[in-house]
């Protein structure tokens, strides 16, 4: 797969992880130039179509969910026989290769992590996907800490410590809830049992149970109860320890029953408060008729598609049968044995039904119990939006029958919550974002303003500012850093200045002088002034840039000897000093100089023309030939 182009755009670069039913690549997405994760369907699940279909629809439906703490989906695609997703790339560790590392967490860590999945798991809840294989593998912890859960509704199949029924691949041995082992239908709270081992093994360093067999941990998990984790880590914080006990309830029906739920009571855990039920009244025993217990149903609890089993059916028939047999076995005691309808005017009506008061302050609401013949008490009261002594609820509830003189407690409102704003300064607006939700507050209004102090994407500023007391709720308004203000200059034109002139000119626009080439002159009314500048004048640049320039400096040059030198070396000489050479009259660079002027040892600026005079080299004088010994012969 390496090297391999999946849908035209991504690059397969290495393979970081495998499952029991897929393998993830990191990936270049060569159209974003940016890192991706890809994960591949196996070779050996393509020809399995549930699998095969899972794999897509469960994708697709992940892929709309949008939260800081749930790793992005971007894609899904198939490409010869290849199945994939296209994932957010979290650079960090999974929350099993922390624990592995520190063994137990502190208290501080449990809570932040507990929270920040929660905060994952409200946000796939409401939108009606339940994850299924909540455990620290599929939890990533990046380098600030922040939480983003993967494989929500795909890895329940990926693991090998996997429970399989009628077909059907359930989740992780180590963390799935009861009703998952015995393979009854599943609904949020099952995320909620699994949290509960996730924070049980952070606390503990180590899974509540264990075995060889992923059948026997199942077992483990329907007979055995869970102990304490607060006796295998005592400094475990009592509200912690709770939580997880609440979380961790073989009977649904004894857990949180919504994940919003759990996240109030960590929320009670960090700001030091006792864990107490809202539906708990204070106040002396009373005698009451009996409630018959009733569970409202869950409008959003998600089910899984397992069908019951036969002998599911068999038991519920019977039972429904059952039913209608002893119903009108009642209705026909009553017939025979309840003595015939009685006069109605026999019949005195000690029953009233509770008015209706929740809304109303606690004034009014007693003046209204009263006048019903009631009694109201008051059970306890709530942090709510409404004006504190508000009615929030009543037991028994409105409308219901009640024999007069009876008591009616009621909830009252506590007004908001207040709490402390948290620091968000320097962070950026992703981890802020989940500081202020993990806080009970959201993100505000979002700015931007130019900083040379604050890095670029970082906050700036926030309002209220950090510790600040606020209602539960309340919007934390931000700035967000844009990194250093480009501030543009025009250059000035610097030419025939001085170099004073013009380092303070190019203050004035806060520009600055950079380096000064000096450019020799034989004219003493340039020295010292600008001749050329590198940046052109008007030339937009950055504040603080500088400008190089060449200054003019005069010089003299001193007129060397030329004593046995050729007209050609000497002028060679010449120029080399700056000076401009001619030849006088008929010399040529062959001649050897016999004058100059200026004269030897004269110094003349720089630049001024200078006269050769030259001269051939003499002919040499022939030697003398000697005369004859005999005089020549005269012919006649």
């Amino acid at each position: 797969m390496i090297g391999k182009i999946l849908g035209n755009r991504y690059e397969i670069v290495e393979k970081i992880a495998q499952g029991g039913m897929s393998t993830v690549y990191k990936a270049l997405d060569t159209k974003l130039n940016r890192y991706d994760a890809v994960k591949v369907l196996k070779e050996e699940f393509i020809s399995n179509r549930e699998i095969l279909d899972r794999f897509k629809q469960e994708a697709n439906a992940v892929a709309f969910l949008s939260h800081p703490n749930i790793v992005n989906i971007y894609n899904v695609g198939s490409e010869d026989d290849i199945h994939y997703i296209v994932m957010e790339y979290v650079r960090g560790k999974t929350l099993k290769q922390i624990i592995r590392e520190k063994g137990k967490l502190s208290n501080d860590e449990i809570l932040d992590y507990s929270m920040q999945i929660g905060r994952a798991l409200e946000c796939a809840h409401n939108n009606n996907i339940i994850h299924r294989d909540i455990k620290p593998q599929n939890i990533m912890i990046t380098g600030d800490n922040l939480v983003k859960v993967t494989d929500f509704g795909i890895a329940k199949h990926s693991d090998s410590n996997t429970i399989t029924h009628s077909g059907k691949i359930f989740g992780s041995a180590h963390y799935f809830s009861p009703e998952q082992a015995r393979g009854n239908l599943t609904d949020r709270r099952s995320d909620i049992y699994s949290l509960g081992i996730v924070m049980f093994e952070m606390a503990t360093g180590a899974v509540p149970f264990d075995a060889e067999s992923p059948i026997t941990i199942a077992l483990k998990h329907m007979q055995e109860d869970i102990k304490p984790p607060k006796t295998v880590n005592p400094l475990l914080a009592e509200g912690l320890n709770r939580v997880i006990l609440k979380a961790t309830a073989k009977d649904p029906i004894a857990r949180y029953q919504k994940i919003e739920e759990f996240l109030v009571d960590l929320r009670t855990v960090k700001a030091g408060e006792n864990i107490e039920s809202a539906a708990t009244f204070s106040g002396e025993t009373q005698v009451m008729s009996a409630v018959k217990p009733k569970r409202d149903p869950l409008e959003d609890d998600i089910f899984d598609d397992e069908k019951p089993t036969g002998k599911n059916k068999t038991a519920l028939i019977v039972g429904l049968v059952m039913v209608v047999f002893l119903t009108l076995g009642a209705l026909l005691g009553q017939f025979v044995f309840g003595g015939g309808t009685k006069n109605p005017t026999t019949v005195v009506d000690e029953n009233t039904k509770v008015p209706v008061i929740v809304g109303m302050l606690k004034d009014n609401a007693e003046d209204t119990i009263i006048d019903a013949g009631l009694v109201m008490q008051v059970g306890s009261t709530e942090n709510s939006d409404l004006p504190e002594g508000t009615v929030l609820r009543s037991l028994p509830g409105e409308g219901e029958s009640v024999k007069k003189g009876s008591t009616v407690q009621v909830v009252l409102s506590a007004g908001q919550v207040i709490l402390k704003v948290p620091d968000i300064i320097n962070m950026t607006l992703e981890s802020a974002e989940t500081l202020l939700a993990n806080n009970n507050f959201i993100k505000g209004t979002v700015t931007e303003e130019y900083s040379d102090t604050v890095p670029q994407g970082q906050i700036i500023s926030q309002e209220p500012l950090a510790l600040t007391d606020m209602p539960k709720g309340s919007p934390v308004n931000i700035v967000i850093s844009k990194g250093p203000e480009l501030q543009i200059s025009k250059v000035p034109n610097l030419l025939s200045l001085s170099e004073t002139e013009a380092r303070s000119i190019l203050e004035s626009v806060k520009l600055e002088l950079g380096s000064v080439t000096k450019q020799p002159t034989g004219d003493k009314k340039l020295d010292g002034s600008i001749k050329a500048q590198e940046i052109p004048e008007n030339t937009e640049v950055k504040q603080g840039s500088k400008v190089n320039v060449t200054v003019y400096e005069y010089r003299e040059v001193l007129i060397g000897d030329f004593t046995g030198m050729t007209v050609a070396a000497y002028e060679s000489e010449l120029e080399s000093l700056g000076l401009k050479v001619v030849l006088g009259g008929d010399t040529l660079r062959t001649d050897n100089v016999v004058d100059v002027n200026p004269n030897v040892g004269r110094a003349v600026p720089y630049g001024s023309t200078v006269e050769i005079l030259g001269e051939p080299e003499p002919e040499p004088i022939p030697e003398p030939t000697s005369a004859p010994t005999t005089a020549p012969t005269t012919q006649p």
